[in-house]
């Protein structure tokens, strides 16, 4: 089952709030008459479509698309030519091969993952502190929409104002009580001095989140933090060398990795890792669309080291899709496709007018 051929497609997906996300779309095609491939490289930009759709096609026409662990392994040596990130490069690919051989097997991926070890993954809803910074009382109103649509987990990405992120918080549980839930406070590596994240960190605790998220990007001074919280603290994990640096400076209790970081083949590599190392894991996200998503939920669900709650919520975050249906999403709960390989139909017309070049 040779690859014949890697078609790259950029499209634009709006946001519920209003900002457009960018995402790439490969498509697989094999000899024979075997199903195509897609895959996504999520929440990205590609400046040159055209030289990203060449350097894929003269590296993978002819290789064999059977080889997924081949693949990725190849995907993760090169640099690739393009503004998109060459981990999102390799997990586009690496998305398309698992959609590409479920669907020639007659399985779903998570199915070729292992198996399910639960039905559905608990997923949350992204709140921005600088939403809350511009607007508080829009920034409250999607909390008002996740509630009206039967959701009740969500994360907080702080603001940089710990006073004005507690406002916001306490308002919203006198608003909704027991109707909210706070999966994660959400640093995304803001702070140099740990001091000063504990402090941050102290204001924000009685809220009751499930975990803090990297307090710092320097691994000591998340470290010195980790040792003074009682809550886990996550850090988003890309490679296997990252893994080990984590677990051997302490820097956190657990792991955050998602599909943009090469794909499902790499990231359960990383989760095995995590699970040796005693850590706690959870599929974390880069705002995917329903290739993306289903991708993550087949992970999550095959993934036995998946302890904390987790962050995808496309089918929420997204007006449109380029899928005929998306991912459901009920009760904060993601559910798989049961169709072969990632399950998603991609709609002709839908995707036509969400593309922006195509090569």
């Amino acid at each position: 089952m040779k690859i014949q051929k890697i078609e790259v497609i950029q499209i634009e997906t709006p946001r519920f709030y209003g900002y457009i996300s960018g995402h790439v779309l490969v498509k697989i095609h094999v000899d024979g008459d075997a199903p195509i491939g897609w895959g996504e490289a999520s929440d990205s930009r590609s400046d040159d479509v055209p030289a990203l759709a060449q350097a894929l096609n003269e590296h993978l026409v002819g290789r064999d698309a059977r080889q997924i662990v081949e693949l990725s392994e190849f995907m993760q040596s090169r640099s690739w030519p393009s503004s998109v990130s060459d981990g999102h490069v390799a997990s586009a690919i690496d998305l398309g091969l698992y959609d590409l051989n479920g669907k020639v097997q007659g399985v779903p991926v998570y199915q070729m993952l292992g198996g399910k070890v639960r039905d559905r993954l608990y997923a949350c809803y992204p709140i921005f502190g600088w939403q809350v910074r511009d607007d508080f009382e829009n920034a409250a109103s999607y909390l008002q929409r996740l509630v009206d649509l039967g959701h009740h987990l969500f994360r907080y990405y702080v603001s940089g104002d710990a006073e004005l992120d507690n406002r916001f918080l306490t308002e919203m549980k006198s608003r909704h009580g027991d109707a909210l839930k706070l999966k994660s406070i959400d640093f995304s590596g803001r702070f140099k001095d740990w001091q000063e994240a504990v402090r941050y960190g102290d204001t924000l605790r009685h809220h009751d989140p499930f975990h803090f998220e990297q307090p710092s990007r320097d691994m000591r001074a998340s470290a010195q933090f980790t040792r003074r919280v009682d809550l886990p603290v996550t850090w988003h994990i890309n490679t296997l060398q990252q893994a080990y640096e984590a677990a051997h400076f302490e820097a956190c209790n657990a792991f955050n990795v998602a599909c943009v970081a090469a794909g499902p083949t790499n990231i359960k590599r990383i989760l095995a890792f995590g699970e040796g190392a005693g850590m706690k894991c959870l599929i974390g996200t880069d705002q995917e669309s329903t290739l993306g998503v289903s991708a993550q939920v087949a992970v999550g669900i095959s993934s036995p080291q998946i302890s904390l709650p987790c962050d995808p919520m496309g089918p929420v975050l997204y007006t449109t899709s380029p899928a005929k249906q998306r991912v459901r999403a009920e009760g904060s709960y993601l559910y798989p496709f049961e169709a072969p390989g990632l399950g998603v139909e991609i709609g002709e017309a839908a995707l036509q007018g969400m593309t922006v070049a195509a090569a």
